[in-house]
């Protein structure tokens, strides 16, 4: 089974080579059928050159990077990354090294299933190992139950901003051509998108390492975009919800 992981990036460029070789490294000798693309987000920084530096000396022929020049939004590369993925299981992951590598060793086991179309990790799983503190917990809790009361999300879900999601290539070739957010909320749609099919998801463990980067989506100037997003794709719903309702009334 081929695994193709995204990994969108964005201003990394002191962190991105720790992440590419641990992934190239584990996904070697756990599942070497893979490839690893990486989709800068606008070119600001160095990432872009140190990645295709790194990857051509070190003659990594399964890592990738694409990307385009302005900035925008995780959504936005985690789409672009997708459409160029080849993997019978295509996912993403963050930038940095915050997630324990056994995270994706549960997800790449989970997503093996047959039954399995989507693996969503959770900080509040009874497994996980995640310290948060008390302003991330309210976020986090304040998030799904958002989440819940105005989108379509699937009953078992009970995490939405965790930085790694592995789906099966059948299931994103049916999403795709219905994501439309570019920014952090692309976890939101993806989820919703998932709920209105009724999908099985698998939510698994999620593990942090205690010395973690500041999070880019935790960062209050971004809250205000996620909730506006999220608010667009319960009207978007909502308006799908009477143009069926419409066109089932005019055939009857």
């Amino acid at each position: 089974m081929k695994i193709s992981l995204v990994i969108p990036t964005y201003k990394k460029q002191t962190e991105v080579l720790d992440q590419l070789e641990r992934l190239y490294g584990y996904l070697s000798r756990k599942n070497p059928d893979f490839e690893l693309i990486f989709v800068i987000d606008g070119y600001v920084d160095n990432t872009k050159y140190i990645l295709q530096e790194y990857i051509k000396q070190n003659r990594l022929k399964k890592a990738y990077v694409i990307g385009y020049k302005q900035n925008k939004g995780k959504g936005y590369a985690v789409r672009y990354g997708m459409k160029k993925a080849s993997g019978d299981v295509i996912g993403y992951i963050d930038a940095d090294t915050d997630i324990q590598i056994r995270t994706l060793g549960y997800a790449i086991k989970e997503i093996k299933k047959p039954s399995v179309m989507a693996v969503i990790p959770s900080k509040f799983h009874k497994d996980s190992n995640i310290n948060m503190t008390l302003k991330r917990r309210i976020l986090s809790y304040g998030l799904i139950h958002l989440n819940r009361l105005l989108l379509v999300i699937p009953q078992n879900v009970t995490d939405i901003g965790c930085g790694l999601k592995l789906f099966k290539k059948d299931l994103i070739k049916r999403l795709l051509p219905n994501l439309k957010i570019n920014g952090f909320a692309i976890d939101s749609e993806i989820l919703n998108e998932i709920g209105k099919i009724g999908y099985q998801v698998s939510v698994i463990p999620f593990f942090l390492n205690i010395n973690r980067s500041s999070s880019t989506s935790a960062n209050i100037s971004q809250t205000t975009a996620i909730l506006r997003d999220i608010f667009n794709i319960a009207i978007h719903n909502r308006v799908e919800a009477n143009t069926t309702a419409q066109i089932l009334e005019y055939n009857n």
